[in-house]
């Protein structure tokens, strides 16, 4: 099982987006998921929830479990909180903290793109 961790710090001032994702509005229907650690699955063609609410310095797991590879892309191409195929088959995990507020948008960009798919988001507040 891979863990990677890797502490998300993003700029804070003018109109710097730190998820890349074009709005800093949680959507309507994020899932608010508490704790010092939570986990996104990937499951099959969907991550778990979808969209998720956590509060800043939340350690976010991404764990595969599901039958299928995947990978996690951040909007952002230039994030540090990737996840390559590789590095996340059926059973594998990566672990991120996430510092800084905002909206983060992220793909699997081998079952679809960042608006069709298989998409998700996770709002830091």
């Amino acid at each position: 099982m891979l863990a990677l961790v890797a502490a998300v710090a993003v700029g804070c001032g003018g109109d710097e987006d730190p998820g890349g994702s074009g709005g800093d509005a949680a959507p309507p229907d994020a899932t608010l998921l508490e704790g010092e650690a939570v986990t996104i699955s990937a499951i099959d063609n969907s991550f778990v929830p979808e969209a998720a609410q956590v509060a800043a310095g939340t350690e976010v797991t991404f764990a595969n479990d599901g039958r299928n590879s995947h990978n996690v892309i951040p909007e952002d191409e230039d994030a540090e909180w990737r996840v390559d195929t590789d590095d996340f088959q059926p059973g594998d995990t990566a672990s991120f903290t996430f510092d800084e507020p905002g909206v983060y948008r992220y793909f699997c960009s081998i079952h679809g793109t960042i608006d069709a798919g298989m998409p998700g988001v996770l709002v830091v507040e």
